[in-house]
């Protein structure tokens, strides 16, 4: 795929193939500076030479991808046969997945490009939500193509930031030098592109409010601040599934709060990635490479080590709420639980093998901004009454009480009303207050994720 002089696509070669998994293992050995190991000299050369070749293949494999998106979505402006509409949206929806997978390598050098990650994960479930819709029979609406034409500017403006590492690459430089102007690029992009200017429908692909970080401010660390030095048991217990081997100080991370990088080695020759919190020594989050095999795990067993591993971390009152599967790989979104009320902003994820049942990844940052100790109010609002509501003939599956996060940081007490029509599921969001409805979800690819009740 390449571009004329002015940077318009003018032919395309995508690669079709998911990278998800591949991605995840390189997660960590992408993050590893060899400044910070004291390793030899021709280690550290072998080091920085594989990571330049990591980063080369991701950048390249996202840059394909992204051509394909724009390809194919400046194609359905003026398409209108339903196959090739239908065939385009599933295209753009794989090369999103990619482009995904590409952007995570290409972040964990410390490069934030969560913005850019957030938007193709977006543009994925749209275009899939839009050929399920053609699917079953019906026409794109004139609102519906505003907004895929929306999404095809968009796409070619984050594609065309790719340029700057393009440029240092075929001037015989390396795309490490190139990174720091990517990530500025994109991010100035694509927080552009998800402040809310394009409209779209909301759309659960990760477990409802999964990434809502109500505020900035931190309430969920307590105690007293650690050292960086001597924390090899506190990691031992964090990597309980693993016997390590040696742990390396990397390095010291700020957001929102000061945190400690550790590399650690462990048997089998796998690497793991630990970030734990100065304050009480809480862990933040962590990641190791593995290889999925075919799963032999349930889901409701893999749920159940999630919890019972987040027990043994002393974190108490949590439980599954929603789940997907990817290659193995069983993706557990947790909740607090108070009352039997969901609290969905103190969230934690838990990654599951489901081949051997160990966990092989954690991320805490919704519960570290998020938890706290809340009065919780009574509702005046029957669970009977939310029961006899119109809902446009849902087929009502669960209702349950669960605090949500709000806009500008407040939070509401509401029913949760879980249901389908046709197949499409809905989370409906009642205030338990008013009895309004406040929020409407519609869950997408559900034939991957589940409602953990």
């Amino acid at each position: 795929m390449l571009r004329d002089a002015s940077g318009r696509l003018v032919m395309t070669s995508g690669w079709k193939a998911f990278f998800i998994i591949s991605a995840i293992a390189l997660l960590v050995a992408i993050t590893l500076l060899s400044i910070f190991l004291g390793i030899s000299k021709s280690n550290e050369e072998k080091w920085m030479t594989n990571t330049e070749y990591n980063y080369e293949n991701a950048y390249y494999t996202l840059t394909d991808s992204l051509l394909n998106m724009e390809n194919n979505l400046s194609k359905l402006r003026v398409t209108r046969t339903e196959s090739l509409v239908n065939e385009m949206l599933i295209d753009v929806a794989m090369s999103s997945q990619s482009a995904v997978a590409n952007l995570t390598t290409l972040s964990c050098g410390g490069y934030d490009l969560s913005s850019a990650i957030k938007y193709c994960n977006q543009l994925g479930d749209y275009s899939k939500y839009l050929a399920q819709k053609v699917n079953s029979g019906l026409e794109l609406s004139n609102e519906d193509r505003k907004t895929l034409d929306g999404l095809y500017q968009s796409t070619y403006k984050l594609s065309k930031a790719l340029g700057s590492v393009k440029e240092s690459l075929v001037s015989g430089g390396k795309i490490v030098d190139g990174l720091n102007k990517l990530n500025a690029d994109f991010v100035s992009i694509a927080e552009g592109l998800v402040d809310g200017s394009l409209k779209y429908p909301s759309l659960i692909y990760d477990g409802a409010f999964s990434d809502s970080l109500t505020d900035r401010e931190v309430k969920g660390l307590s105690g007293e601040d650690i050292s960086s030095d001597n924390q090899d048991e506190r990691i031992k217990k964090i990597l309980s599934d693993y016997k390590v081997k040696s742990v390396n100080f990397i390095g010291e991370n700020s957001n929102g709060f000061e945190s400690y990088l550790y590399q650690v080695n462990l048997e089998g020759n796998q690497i793991a990635s630990v970030q734990i919190a100065k304050k009480g020594g809480t862990v933040v989050m962590w990641d190791t490479s593995f290889n999925a095999q075919e799963p032999k795990l349930t889901v409701e067993e893999g749920t159940l080590l999630a919890e019972q591993y987040i027990s043994k971390m002393g974190i108490e009152s949590m439980k599954g709420v929603y789940a997907t599967v990817t290659d193995g790989i069983l993706f557990v979104n947790m909740c607090y639980v108070e009352n039997d009320v969901v609290i969905y902003p103190d969230m934690i994820k838990v990654k599951v093998s489901l081949d051997d049942g160990k966990i092989v990844g954690f991320e805490g940052l919704n519960y570290i901004y998020n938890h706290t100790q809340r009065q919780i109010d009574t509702p005046t609002v029957t669970e009977g009454e939310v029961r006899n509501m119109d809902f446009g003939g849902l087929s009502i599956k669960s209702i349950r009480l669960a605090l949500i996060p709000l806009t500008g940081g407040k939070e509401a007490l509401t029913y949760e009303v879980f249901g389908n029509i046709d197949d499409y599921n809905f989370y409906i969001f009642v205030d338990a207050k008013t009895g309004k409805e406040v929020k409407v979800m519609q869950v997408i690819d559900s034939d991957e994720g589940e409602l953990l009740m």
